[in-house]
């Protein structure tokens, strides 16, 4: 039976976690801009979110807590990953030649969706905060919450994935000079560089 309290909970619960720019939100904003793809990039999105967080709700997150030295090397390797991206962003931001009014997103579909599946499922932030986070917190409401508690969540992803990838897309003739790219680079870029630093920091170096 569905739960109408629990299911608004599971949204703003999750709404609190998944909204902000981070990898895989910036990678969904960029490719909005450049209005490349962006469909099934934002179904990858809400698939991976539902999966993600129905394995935590249904049990998963608390294994995973259990076990820390799989956490330590999960985060270890996904900050080294994300600073990776970093790197490429601020190399694409200092890059001398002229960009389009679409950016140098990913123009393949085939590399479009490999971008934004290794993006997602590695990003130790991901897994932490819709497994583990999200997860934990739903044992509160119990079995029979379940349902409602995964509902709540999924709409919330479809929600914010949905706004940010369409909507992006209005602010390409913002982004048709170098300048405008090159600033967004940047700011990915540091976004890049300030998780990978926040994990270390959190999850790497505890315990």
């Amino acid at each position: 039976m569905m739960d109408f309290a629990v299911y608004l909970s599971a949204l703003g619960i999750t709404a609190s976690q998944i909204v902000g720019i981070g990898p895989q939100n910036a990678f969904v904003i960029r490719q909005g801009i450049g209005r490349s793809h962006i469909l099934p990039i934002v179904a990858i999105c809400i698939a991976c979110d539902i999966l993600l967080i129905s394995a935590g709700v249904l049990g998963m997150g608390g294994w995973i807590s259990g076990h820390p030295l799989l956490m330590r090397w999960v985060v270890w390797l996904g900050a080294a990953f994300i600073a990776w991206l970093g790197v490429k962003s601020l190399r694409s931001a200092f890059t001398p030649k002229k960009l389009d009014s679409a950016g140098e997103v990913e123009r393949e579909k085939r590399t479009a969706v490999r971008s934004i599946l290794v993006v997602t499922l590695l990003n130790p932030y991901v897994w932490l905060d819709t497994v583990v986070l999200i997860g934990s917190v739903s044992s509160v409401y119990g079995a029979a919450g379940k349902l409602s508690f995964i509902l709540g969540a999924a709409t919330a992803s479809c929600l914010w994935f949905l706004g940010i990838g369409l909507g992006a897309g209005r602010l390409a003739p913002w982004f048709e000079s170098e300048k405008s790219w090159r600033v967004l680079d940047g700011v990915i870029a540091a976004v890049m560089f300030f998780t990978a630093t926040l994990l270390v920091v959190n999850f790497g170096l505890s315990g």
